[in-house]
């Protein structure tokens, strides 16, 4: 005989918890708000380890945006999805899943970094065989020295030009270049005429 006690779901767990705490993420404030979405990120890593989020400022409408993201981790795509159509009724909170194409610029502040639009070009290869498309992405300032953090900041800004699902599904092999005014450049914005 079982004894034991079933594992509660993972994202189930995850959404008793948001809801027990909506109020405090609903009024968070520059107070408390390091070690509340701090406690957000630990409780969505709990269902998988690649989850991160964007909790937006307050709308007109007194709501926020919770943006689920597997941050470029296709192996959590299933999981943002999962954890999206499970998502209860909040009438405070708005869940989207994955970082959306966004129509304006955006700039990304990433460590010591900020890039925006302006700081990044395409060339782009159509896979024959492949749905998918091969990128090079030319960065200004991205040098071998500091590649990690160019890269994973540049990978953050393709999301708002194209949608991290777009990104993660649409894209396949991407290489990084330093942007030296090389011909033939297209600037990152013309991307979202492939989507």
């Amino acid at each position: 005989m079982n004894w034991l006690p079933m594992r509660k779901n993972k994202v189930a767990a995850f959404w008793d918890w948001f809801v027990t705490n909506k109020a405090v993420y609903h009024k968070l404030d520059d107070k408390n708000s390091d070690k509340r979405l701090n406690q957000l990120q630990k409780k969505l890593q709990k269902v998988n380890q690649h989850l991160t989020f964007e909790l937006s400022d307050l709308s007109e409408d007194a709501k926020r945006e919770l943006v689920i993201s597997a941050d470029g981790m296709i192996e959590a795509f299933d999981d943002v999805i999962e954890l999206v159509e499970q998502a209860p009724e909040l009438d405070a909170f708005k869940v989207i899943a994955f970082r959306q194409q966004q129509t304006e610029e955006v700039s990304i502040d990433y460590g010591d970094i900020e890039l925006s639009w302006h700081d990044m070009f395409y060339t782009v290869e159509k896979q024959e065989s492949r749905d998918d498309f091969n990128l090079t992405l030319y960065v200004k300032g991205f040098t071998k020295e500091n590649e990690d953090e160019f890269v994973s900041a540049s990978f953050i800004l393709l999301d708002t030009v194209i949608g991290e699902y777009n990104a993660g599904m649409c894209i396949g092999e991407i290489e990084f270049a330093s942007y030296e005014r090389q011909p033939n450049l297209l600037p990152i914005k013309e991307l979202q005429s492939l989507f």
